[in-house]
This record gives C-alpha cells, sequence and structure tokens, in this order.
C-alpha cells in the first residue's frame, strides 16, 4: 500500500506543472523546513512552485525563506496547479483562503499526523515518520533515484533537516528513529552549516520573547504530579509586543518536570478563543484527549481550539486529563 502510493504521488509531482505548497495555520520548523525543502526540490525538476502561507513566518524561520528563494504567491492564481498540503493533519487548518483549495485541480496531502483524516486526492501519510520533514527528504531520494540525478543539494539538506530537528527536539523525542539518525547522517555527508541552523533556531530569541517566557513561568502549575500547565495571555503579548505565534518550546518547561507525563499549555487568541497545547513523556495519548475537543495531532504531541475563557478551557482539559490518568 505505501509503496503503491509512493509510485503515485512521484507520478503527480513528476507530471505536474505548477504547484503551490502550503501548510498549517501557526507555521513551525517542520511545516517551513519542508515547504521550503520542497519547493527547491520541484523548481529544480523545472516545475513551478509557489507559496503560500497566510499566517506570519515565525522570525526565527525566516532564514529558511532567505535561503530557499522560495516564492511567495502574489496577486491572481495560477490557471492550472495542483495544491501540495504538507504537515497538516486536517483540511480545516491549512495556511489558505478556501479559493486556493478549491481552485485545486487536486490535492496532495503529504503528512505524519495520527489524526490526518486523508483529505487529498493523493495522501501520503506515514504516521511512523517524526516529521513531515523526514517524509519528503525519502520522498526526494525516491524521485532522484527514479531520475537517476541527486536532488538534495545543501540548501534543501538545511530546510529539512530544521524540520527534522524541530520535530524531534534535537533528537531528544521518542518519535526520533532508525530513518531519522540515518537522514541526519546523509544529509551531514551532503554538507550542512548545523551551527548555524541550531543557532537560528534555538539561540535568537528576542528580550522581550524571555520576558514573556518570564511570565509564563509565573502561571506554571501542577495539577497533581504528573501534570502541569503553563498560561500566555493576550495581556502579556501585547504587554511584551511579542507575536503570539511565538511560542515555541514554552511548553517544554512544564513537560520537563520531574515526574510529569502531560504538559498542557493554554493560549489565549482572544477572550473566548483558547489554543490548547499537549505533550507527554513517555505513555499518556494526548491525541486522544484532543480528539475529545475536536483537534488532534500526535501520540505524544497534540492540540485543540477551544471558544471559551482561558479559565474554563483550564477547568475543562485538566478534567479529562486527570480522568486519562487515572488521578
Amino acid at each position: 500500500m505505501k509503496k503503491a502510493t509512493m509510485i503515485k504521488l512521484m507520478d503527480k509531482l513528476l507530471e505536474g506543472e505548477c504547484f503551490i505548497v502550503t501548510s498549517h495555520c501557526n507555521p513551525d520548523g517542520d511545516s517551513i523546513g519542508s515547504l521550503t525543502g520542497l519547493c527547491m526540490a520541484l523548481r529544480r525538476l523545472k516545475k513551478k512552485a509557489f507559496v503560500v502561507m497566510d499566517d506570519a513566518v515565525p522570525a526565527n524561520l525566516e532564514f529558511l525563506m532567505r535561503l530557499s528563494g522560495a516564492s511567495v504567491l502574489e496577486g491572481a492564481l495560477p490557471e492550472k496547479y495542483s495544491l501540495i498540503a504538507l504537515d497538516c493533519g486536517d483540511a480545516k487548518r491549512l495556511c489558505c483562503s478556501e479559493a486556493v483549495k478549491e481552485g485545486a485541480e487536486s490535492i496532495i496531502n503529504i503528512d505524519h499526523h495520527v489524526s490526518n483524516d486523508c483529505f487529498g486526492d493523493v495522501n501520503y501519510v506515514d504516521k511512523e515518520a517524526s516529521s513531515t520533514s523526514e517524509i519528503v527528504y525519502y520522498i526526494l531520494k525516491q524521485i532522484s533515484k527514479e531520475k537517476k540525478t541527486e536532488l538534495v543539494d545543501s540548501a534543501i539538506a538545511s530546510c529539512l533537516y530544521t524540520g527534522l530537528i524541530t520535530d524531534t527536539g534535537n533528537f531528544m523525542y521518542s518519535n526520533a528513529g532508525a530513518d531519522s539518525f540515518k537522514m541526519a547522517c546523509e544529509i551531514m555527508k551532503i554538507g550542512i552549516d548545523k551551527d548555524s541552523i541550531v543557532k537560528n533556531l534555538f539561540q535568537s530569541n528576542s528580550y522581550s520573547r524571555m520576558k514573556l517566557l518570564g511570565d509564563a513561568l509565573e502561571t506554571l502549575s501542577l495539577h497533581g504530579d504528573s501534570i502541569a500547565s503553563i498560561e500566555l495571555t493576550q495581556e502579556m503579548f501585547q504587554r511584551h509586543g511579542v507575536d503570539s505565534n511565538s511560542t515555541e518550546g514554552i511548553i517544554d518547561y512544564a513537560r520537563d518536570i520531574e515526574n510529569v507525563e502531560i504538559a498542557v499549555l493554554f493560549k489565549e487568541k482572544s477572550k473566548d478563543d483558547i489554543k490548547v497545547s499537549l505533550r507527554s513523556k513517555e505513555y499518556a495519548d494526548v491525541n486522544a484527549i484532543a480528539q475529545k475537543f475536536g483537534g488532534g495531532g500526535h501520540v505524544r504531541a497534540a492540540g485543540c481550539t477551544i471558544s471559551d475563557t482561558i479559565e474554563n478551557a483550564k477547568l475543562l482539559v485538566i478534567a479529562e486529563l486527570k480522568k486519562a490518568l487515572k488521578l
């Protein structure tokens, strides 16, 4: 089944002439890494490839847009194109307008989320993969073999490596498997500036973002020994002048507490719109919990949105987490 789907996907990519590439709302390292890497590869195959992302790219990932020279679509849509959806488990979370979706001749869905509902006309969903960037890397290897050329150059490798280390937490998370380390090894042989990538991703926080982190940690709470929560409000974002999408890694401070199994971050997008991020350490299935609130994701990392106040969202989610952990 997987081999047949790979062949169908490769045919679609090789036969198509024009592609729009998008990903999920609130983009992260894997979404931008896979998107920029694939766009460059398509251009190397003499295809037209445009990026459509309605949300701003986080500051620490802008280097990928510069490195890739990604063409952001401006103006009218192409007359004919296929839409490639990367790293998105649900069509409703795609970071593009309905017009972009409806105008596509076909939708190609490439993802690794357990909760992916296969919304595309072509679906390549590998739920065992650490990241969508890992999937894209192995797709490009297959195309390279087919075309008897080497598609993955240093720039493409840099983009995909960024996605890989984002979603594996620099190889700390349990989703980093043999294929992840094999990919990293091969990419290092291709040649990338690993130190520069790490600096951009993890060592380029603004002073104001660190002040925001301080406020977030003031809300850090334990709910029994196994659950920890952090809150981020609109007032905090406004006070420090930080974009509400620049919160990558903050939840890790809750998850990394000794004996904590589940960490939860409550982020206020508006007074009655709360984004909930869930992470587990060893055994809890947070995807199953997120699905109870209309969300989803992975076994160890998932999320949902609750239309209520942050106080009520916290009560609802913590109660569900305690039930799941039998506390």
